[in-house]
């Protein structure tokens, strides 16, 4: 039996809400991950990124139609929300008996609501999908594929954990799937069914190419209000061994060339034990690669940074979100200026670039707090800077609290950080906070410090420059 997953179409210049280029493509590694585990256990599969192949739902139609797969499976975030409902209608309309399944964060948040406005889904698969969806496609081959009887046998439904259903008017949620606990006993994502050439990561994102993107753990133990991690993978932290991760590695300098590994991981850094098996295995093995991550403030010290920046490690990226501490506490941070300033300063003595995020018109947040955190930024002077503004995700604690803040709107189609959908009661309106963002960009960058870092690094890495001149022009997209 064939499964067809989608990765819907969104363009980059939708994703970032202005004309920034065509950079920045990710795989999606969710919907590889899926791909190569029931691939892994007998099913045939097909994967869409239409985002990165450019397909029109006209062409994910004609798709389906020459390919003919018995089961569609789509992935939805909340700012292509719209995207997946207009194409799986599309796809019901056309092909009736293909079974269409929808998961990801979005329909993860309330299955229920998701399935009881959406008559096109057949099917909700929340949290970790691989045992789900396996479970699904044994049970639904093992009835010969008669779509009728399959969503219409409540009780072998009503069996597999992890899926939301209708049972007559009735929306049915199952009980959740036991999360993936062995990480290492799961498959590389099924990049070879990828369009591998067409992902082109920001300039800030990679030190050499080819770059391959990766990832380590599942879940985070914090509770910042505006994260919907754990809505996903929950708050328990779980690892793939470091000799499994380096294996991946090993793997894709093999079959892509990778020079760069950029590890999405929430919080790589959660272990340091984890992190210095990790460090001395790349160091042992000698291998010619770069890598970047993400981390927390408190999560790193300078004897980890030290082994981090000798094993290859080039850049990271850290949530700061905030140069005032009460509204950092307002969105449950747990972090303080002073760790923050700590951690600036050991990544800057060590020798590795550091990419900040900042979140503008937080909760409780005026414009002159915001410039707290522009001023902050422009203290830290590091090597990359992005401005996000506040996007409250529906099944995140902040969602839940915004309208004691502010007013929300409800298109999740603005969702996409880039585009003021919650207006703090401390602004007038939508277009005080987008003037905000430009000026925050303005002034972090266009400032002599910045010029400065930029010279001394061209005077190191030479090579860079190309780097340079491609992020100067994705910089153009947010001030003009």
């Amino acid at each position: 039996m064939d499964i067809t997953l989608i990765y819907p179409p969104l363009s980059v210049s939708e994703r970032y809400a202005r004309n920034v280029g065509e950079k920045g493509h990710l795989p999606p590694l969710g919907l590889a991950l899926l791909a190569a585990y029931v691939r892994e256990n007998g099913f045939k599969v097909r994967l869409i990124d239409a985002l990165a192949s450019g397909m029109s739902a006209a062409d994910i139609i004609a798709d389906i139609q020459k390919n003919d797969p018995r089961v569609i499976g789509i992935t939805a975030l909340t700012p292509n929300f719209h995207r997946v409902v207009s194409l799986a209608k599309t796809i019901k309309e056309r092909f009736p008996k293909k079974l269409i399944i929808v998961g990801g964060p979005h329909a993860a948040i309330d299955p229920k609501a998701v399935l009881k406005e959406n008559k096109c889904f057949d099917l909700i698969c929340y949290k970790e999908g691989e045992f789900t969806l396996l479970d699904l496609l044994k049970k639904y081959q093992d009835q010969d594929y008669d779509y009728n009887y399959f969503i219409l046998n409540h009780d072998l439904l009503g069996s597999i954990a992890g899926i939301c259903f209708r049972k007559k008017d009735e929306i049915i949620m199952n009980l959740p799937q036991k999360p993936v606990h062995d990480l290492d006993a799961l498959p590389f994502p099924a990049r070879d069914l990828l369009p591998m050439d067409k992902y082109s990561p920001l300039p800030n994102q990679y030190k050499r190419l080819p770059l391959i993107h990766m990832l380590a753990h599942r879940g985070c133990p914090f509770n910042c209000s505006f994260c919907s991690t754990s809505t996903m993978f929950g708050r328990k932290v779980r690892l793939r061994s470091p000799e499994r991760s380096i294996e991946e590695i090993e793997h894709c300098i093999e079959v892509y060339g990778a020079k760069d590994i950029s590890f999405w991981d929430d919080l790589m850094t959660i272990n340091k034990e984890w992190m210095k098996q990790f460090c001395e295995l790349l160091i042992e093995k000698k291998l010619d690669i770069t890598w970047t991550c993400c981390a927390r403030v408190d999560t790193v010290d300078k004897e980890t940074l030290i082994l981090m920046k000798k094993a290859g490690c080039w850049n990271i990226f850290f949530g700061i979100e905030s140069g005032s501490q009460e509204l950092l506490d307002n969105i449950n941070k747990g972090i303080t200026l002073a760790q923050i300033r700590r951690t600036v300063k050991d990544c800057q003595d060590v020798g590795i670039e550091i990419r900040a995020s900042f979140m503008l018109a937080l909760p409780g947040e005026t414009p002159e707090l915001a410039q707290k955190t522009i001023d902050f930024a422009k203290e830290l002077n590091p090597d990359y800077a992005q401005f996000c503004i506040t996007t409250p995700y529906p099944g995140t604690q902040l969602y839940k609290d915004a309208k004691k803040f502010g007013t929300l709107s409800e298109d999740y189609s603005k969702y996409n950080i880039w585009e003021p959908v919650f207006v703090p009661f401390g602004y007038q309106n939508r277009e005080e906070i987008t003037k905000l963002e430009k000026r925050a960009v303005r002034q972090f960058y266009f400032r002599p410090a910045f010029f400065s870092k930029v010279a001394k690094n061209l005077l190191k890495n030479p090579k860079d420059i190309k780097r340079y001149i491609q992020g100067f022009r994705f910089l153009l997209g947010f001030i003009s």
